[in-house]
């Protein structure tokens, strides 16, 4: 113990006395710290506003927007505006698209974003059913910074943000107006319902006055069919009556006129009526639309059992449809059928689960309405012309009648087959105007169903409480769809700046380099000397001379804890094992360095630089151990630079148990390692570092 004392006091005696050696340990001190404050400082906010809005993306929108009747959208302007109020990022909003991506190209602007002409038309596609997925061109500069590319990802978020705001915006504003709609529509006959279901009964009179007038006109009919055989029948006598059979026929023309003012009428109700009914599914269209905003299982079912009974009455209707084609139409209801069963089937889905059923509902309904349609249009090209075409030919058997009377020359053959052929069609017409008049009467059964159905809605509470939340309140629904979930975070070991998070890494980092620059500068190797006994043993040259090594590193660890602490001011929770755990550090990595210089000369050097090298890029300092390559995953539960870090973290964040204390373990059994090389493996190794360094004399090159 004499001896390495005596080695330590002849080392500070001349270090003391030679100016030059003590400027060089006074600069070994304090430039690992230097090494550790700038890299701190450079990384304090590096993905802060502060630090990213410096950087620049330009930003042009070519959309175009789009009209829905009153309401005007273009959501590439929006996205504009709200990126203006954004200062996450250095926007640049350019005139013209070339501007922007020659900036790209130029290294002006680290990235480009181009909104597309189409923008808005594709982001509201969902409401036509045919979804096209919206668009943005992003030019990025990867040649310009690899880290700046990864900072600028955050424009992508920050625009895919700004889009989903202005979208929910968009839809804010519409379930305004639908509030407005349902609720604010007033009329002389009171609220929307209550107009709907006027009309529904005015509509309900009309049908009864229409079937009346069906059955009067196959009265009509009828009874000009009997006067048909009175007239045969009076045939052989024609002669002497042929004045009242002129008479009769122009009595007959009369009536028949009479018959096609109601046929055209009769058409023209059956059109009416189909009308309404497309009118009534659109509106039940609209209220399944409206599921996602009612949110809510419970409200959900409420309208699929409005929808049923609506359903019912048209494929009651579609049986009174004769020589029509409805097997798409069956098809369709019996496919929304399908849908509403499984909604109504799953009380416990979730908000996804009710909206994705809903898009297909909806897309199911508006097939079935579009189904209808095409019967309508069918019944009115081909259902109706048939029934005015039955009077109409009535009409023209009565004027070629009437014709043929005022002509007769006393052959009354002609007429005999003229009554025949208008009584074939008379007894077509009295059938096919009593097969119209029943198949009304089902509609009009149908129709007041309808209207029970609609009057039981305006009357139920749940029906009254959605329409007095939509005038009320529409902001509430829409802020509810722009968020339905809020996430609450909660900070485990918080840490206030990204330069406090980094500082861990580049302390220990710069404690390691300070051990290299000593190692580099001052001689591991006890020369003799007149102050250094003569029969100095190897045991007690190491020891002797690993205290000075020792102390220029504890001066080191000290200045660069203090100027953490003080001058570039990082957060750290404990602070006094902050110094402690550098300490212990620094004395692992020193004397493990030192060690493998005594026992290995340049080699030993060499050798703690390929460990700095590959701590460095394997420790996890700046990336997670996770994402690195398999290689250096396997390496780094043994390298002593991921536990030294991990007990500077502790005290940076606040300790969880005894981790801070078995990082510091560790490093203990660094230093046992250490010292079995700096005493035992130096013993065998000892010619070979003499040949080696007699080898580097001789060079003449190398020192």
């Amino acid at each position: 113990m004499k001896n390495i004392i005596k080695v330590f006091q002849s080392d500070f005696r001349r270090l003391s006395t030679n100016v030059v050696a003590l400027v060089i340990v006074m600069g070994l001190s304090i430039i690992p710290a230097l090494y550790a404050w700038f890299n701190i400082m450079s990384n304090w906010d590096v993905y802060g506003p502060n630090a990213t809005s410096q950087m620049k993306i330009g930003v042009f929108s070519e959309d175009e927007g789009i009209a829905i009747k009153s309401l005007e959208l273009n959501i590439g302007e929006k996205v504009v505006e709200g990126l203006k109020t954004n200062d996450l990022i250095g926007w640049e909003f350019t005139d013209n698209k070339e501007a922007a991506i020659e900036g790209v190209y130029s290294g002006e602007y680290y990235a480009a974003l181009i909104i597309p002409e189409d923008f808005t038309v594709d982001m509201i596609s969902f409401i036509g059913g045919d979804i096209e997925n919206p668009t943005i061109q992003y030019y990025e500069n990867s040649k310009k910074n690899a880290i700046a590319t990864k900072i600028t990802s955050k424009a992508q978020k920050a625009v895919q943000e700004q889009v989903n705001v202005t979208f929910i915006e968009t839809l804010t504003e519409v379930v305004a107006k639908a509030s407005e709609t349902l609720t604010g529509m007033e009329t002389s006959d009171g609220s929307l319902m209550n107009t709907t279901l006027n009309r529904l009964h005015e509509m309900d009179d009309s049908l009864s006055t229409y079937v009346n007038l069906l059955n009067t006109l196959a009265l009509v009919t009828d009874s000009a069919g009997d006067l048909v055989e009175s007239s045969q029948a009076m045939i052989p006598n024609v002669e002497s009556i042929l004045e009242s059979s002129q008479s009769t026929v122009s009595g007959m023309q009369g009536s028949v006129l009479s018959a096609s003012r109601t046929a055209d009428a009769l058409a023209t109700l059956m059109e009416m009526s189909f009308d309404s009914l497309i009118t009534q599914m659109e509106g039940v269209s609209e209220q399944v639309d409206q599921l996602p905003a009612i949110g809510s299982y419970v409200k959900a079912s409420e309208v699929i059992d409005q929808l049923e009974p609506v359903l019912d009455h048209l494929e009651s209707i579609l049986g009174t449809v004769s020589g029509q084609d409805t097997s798409q139409l069956q098809l369709a209801i019996e496919n929304l059928r399908g849908s509403m069963d499984s909604i109504k089937s799953k009380a416990d889905m979730t908000q996804e689960e009710l909206a994705s059923l809903q898009k297909v509902l909806s897309e199911q309904l508006k097939n079935v309405v579009q189904e209808t349609k095409a019967v309508s249009s069918s019944f009115s090209n081909n259902i109706a012309p048939q029934l005015k075409n039955v009077v109409y030919n009535v009409q023209d058997v009565l004027v070629e009648t009437n014709s043929m009377l005022n002509s007769i020359d006393g052959n009354f053959s002609g007429i005999n087959l003229a009554l025949e052929d208008y009584k074939i069609t008379l007894d077509q017409g009295t059938t096919n105007i009593s097969e119209t008049a029943r198949s009304i009467e089902e509609i009009q059964g149908k129709l007041q169903n309808i209207i029970s159905g609609l009057e039981e809605l305006n009357d139920n509470e749940a029906y009254q409480e959605v329409l007095e939340l939509f005038e009320n309140n529409p902001e509430m629904i829409a802020q509810f769809i722009s968020s339905p979930v809020e996430m609450n975070t909660e900070a485990v070991y918080p840490i206030s700046s990204y330069g406090s998070q980094m500082a861990p890494f580049y302390t220990v980092l710069a404690l390691w380099v300070g051990g290299l620059i000593v190692m580099a500068l001052v001689h591991v190797h006890v020369k003799p000397h007149h102050d250094i006994p003569a029969d100095l043993k190897p045991y007690q040259a190491y020891f002797g001379r690993y205290i000075t090594y020792f102390l220029i590193c504890s001066a080191q660890a000290t200045i660069t804890v203090l100027g953490d602490l003080y001058f570039v001011q990082i957060q750290c929770v404990h602070p006094f094992l902050f110094w402690v755990g550098a300490m212990c550090i620094s004395f692992a990595f020193s004397l493990l360095m030192y060690s493998l210089t005594v026992a290995l000369g340049n080699v030993g050097e060499g050798i703690a630089v390929i460990l700095l090298v590959i701590q460095v890029a394997g420790g996890g300092g700046t990336f997670p151990v996770e994402v690195l390559p398999e290689a250096f995953q396997m390496i780094y539960k043994f390298l002593p630079f991921g536990y030294a870090m991990d007990a500077m973290k502790e005290c940076v964040g606040g300790f969880y148990r005894f981790t801070y204390v078995k990082c510091l373990a560790v490093l203990g059994i660094v230093v046992l390692i250490s010292l079995f090389i700096g005493l035992v493996v130096t013993i065998p190794f000892k010619g070979l570092m003499e040949k080696i360094e007699e080898s580097k004399e001789k060079s003449k090159v190398m020192l």
